[in-house]
């Protein structure tokens, strides 16, 4: 939580503190808890958003700043993050003071009451004070978008980035703010709250604002009470367009959470209430955590660990790892989790591990369950998904056949297996094909990758396309009966934007080609089988069919990291030994599809 000592120091936290496990505010704080010599920083599954963060968001990040530092009337302010804080801190009251339009990388006083220190993005001015001095607004730039399409129109406001004052508003056409999202509205409230603390906060209805990875276009309302008015609309994925800052309502009740006393079972609460009942609870937890000396009179801890998404991440994994136990629910329950309520409920209730709810009466559990996860929509079905799961997975079992006889595949001479890879931009840089013939019988199929390890224009990647789709395109026409299988519509979705944002008539005569052969594994095992771990192609393929990367770590975002070590790794070794490792993971996915395909074959 910070680099100071915690029993020398007052609790100060920062802005993720709050949407964080509190445990970790705990151990932090408690001087009888230590990190074992040696430990893991890492725990037992990967995190899909912190490494989208390590391996695209600080590019995003940088461009959106530097595009706000290029506005009239910016301070910016990263060249001093090499500097002493109160250096930092000094020259953003200065830009306050001087009434900067919008001050990048600033540096927020610390709130000691309040137990608060961290800063955001940026600060935008908003409406002046009562004085008549300066008031600001706080922005936080996130690599990931923040907007989902909605049928209502005028459910969100937006500030083009170009205008980033709230003043400059426009309702947005066909979007809201993302489902999902809730701690995000919890990390700007953070700073709000500091603002205040430092009498910096605009006048008016608490606000803040964040800038995602959406891409949007002006427009106009074309019917109704606001037709010609001019709005945003969110754009289609992949589409150029600006960027914009999503305003935030921070005392408008739109967060849903558990409520004891109300008759739904649950409230809608605003941003700020969430934020202060999170913050003011990681308070209390780190002022206890302090209290702990080794000695028998030693006040409890406050909170015990549940697993939780950042605990793969997370340095205290080996000091929780042991109290949580291996069958622990929340650790091996790892598709459709059960939320951070439902295993503490279910703990309440003397259920903690798989086995425990494998062998759990659920006529008798519900009644006593369900009335405490009312938050919950389908918490009902949720259990009983869980169940389902703990009891394959104590008896040590991945797959269940949810049907019976053979399974209807097609099958041709000539079969095609096809993966693709995409740059932490998004664009392809690999496409990859297995071709097998299996009139011959020990034909394991040949592997031809089209591939640039080089940093991708949209014309690049549509050329790069254009290479492997011409080549596919006459491969099928030459044999009329193949058949060409991925995993997921991944790749199908991909082609169909590329040919769609690229107008390429090679891409789109492909891609009709295409849907007339191809076939998604995916759905047939969606079809016949239920996963303990959910259907992936990694969990699929290894565990029934016997398949075995060659990489100790294969994902898809992994692979992200290496294509930057092979675009920009420090030496020519490097690079080439990055370029090897990616070939080899995109060639193991293509042949894990045959190698499945292969299997659901026997299966009857």
């Amino acid at each position: 939580m910070g680099a100071v000592t915690p029993a020398d120091s007052a609790v100060m936290l920062d802005a993720y503190a709050a949407i964080r496990c509190p445990v970790k505010v705990q151990n932090y704080y408690d001087a009888t808890v230590k990190l074992p010599e040696g430990a893991s920083g890492y725990g037992v599954r990967g995190s899909s958003d912190v490494q989208q963060e390590l391996f695209g968001g600080r590019e995003i990040i940088d461009r959106t700043l530097d595009a706000l530092a290029a506005l009239p009337g910016t301070v910016d302010l990263r060249l001093l993050a090499d500097e002493d804080f109160t250096v930092a801190q000094d020259a953003t009251r200065d830009a306050v003071r001087g009434g900067a339009q919008v001050i990048v990388a600033p540096k927020l006083p610390v709130d000691r009451r309040g137990h608060r220190r961290g800063s955001p993005s940026a600060l935008v001015r908003g409406t002046d004070r009562a004085n008549g001095r300066p008031g600001y607004l706080p922005v936080q730039v996130r690599s990931r978008r923040m907007l989902e399409r909605h049928s209502r129109p005028a459910q969100q406001s937006a500030s083009p980035i170009g205008t980033p004052s709230p003043a400059s508003a426009l309702y947005l056409t066909n979007a809201q703010f993302r489902t999902g999202r809730e701690d995000d509205q919890l990390h700007v409230a953070h700073f709000w709250r500091l603002l205040e603390a430092a009498g910096w906060q605009a006048s008016g209805e608490p606000m803040a604002g964040i800038i995602g990875s959406d891409s949007l276009r002006r427009t106009f309302f074309s019917d109704g009470e606001l037709a010609g008015v001019e709005a945003l609309a969110l754009n289609p994925a992949g589409s150029r367009g600006t960027a914009a800052v999503v305003w935030i309502m921070l005392t408008r009740k739109q967060i849903r959470t558990f409520s004891r006393t109300a008759p739904e079972g649950w409230k809608k609460r605003s941003a700020l209430e969430r934020y202060d009942h999170e913050h003011g609870f990681r308070v209390k937890v780190a002022e206890t955590a302090r209290k702990r000396t080794g000695e028998p009179s030693d006040p409890h801890r406050m909170v015990t660990p549940i697993f939780v998404r950042e605990c793969s991440f997370c340095p205290w994994w080996a000091v929780c790892a042991p109290e949580m136990g291996a069958d622990d629910l929340s650790v091996q329950i790892d598709k459709s989790p059960l939320d951070v309520r439902e295993i503490s409920v279910l703990r309440s209730l003397g259920v903690r591990s798989v086995h425990d709810l494998g062998s759990a009466d659920l006529d008798a559990l519900l009644p006593r369950y369900l009335p405490e996860v009312r938050h919950r929509d389908g918490a009902e079905q949720r259990l009983q998904l869980a169940a389902r799961r703990s009891r394959m997975i104590a008896h040590g079992t991945h797959l269940e056949r949810t049907t019976a006889g053979p399974i209807p595949l097609p099958q041709a001479q000539i079969e095609i297996d096809w993966d693709i890879e995409t740059s932490a931009a998004d664009r392809i840089y690999l496409w990859g094909f297995l071709v097998r013939d299996r009139s011959r019988p020990d034909d394991e199929g040949a592997y031809h990758p089209f591939v640039t390890f080089a940093d991708q224009t949209a014309a690049d990647e549509a050329a790069l396309a254009r290479r492997a789709m011409t080549w596919l395109a006459e491969l099928l026409t030459e044999h009329p009966d193949a058949h060409v299988f991925h995993y997921s519509d991944y790749e199908m979705v991909h082609l169909a934007k590329l040919a769609g944002t690229s107008s390429d008539d090679t891409l789109a005569r492909a891609l009709d080609l295409i849907r007339r052969r191809h076939v998604d594994l995916f759905q047939t095992m969606r079809t016949h089988y239920f996963g303990a771990h959910g259907l992936s192609l990694k969990v699929v393929a290894s565990t029934a069919a016997g398949f075995s990367w060659r990489d100790d770590t294969p994902g898809g975002l992994n692979s992200q990291s290496w294509f930057l070590d092979a675009t920009h790794g420090a030496d020519e070794q490097t690079r080439a030994e990055a370029r090897q490792r990616v070939l080899n993971y995109n060639e193991d996915d293509v042949r894990a599809t045959r190698v499945l395909r292969d299997w659901l074959r026997t299966q009857a």
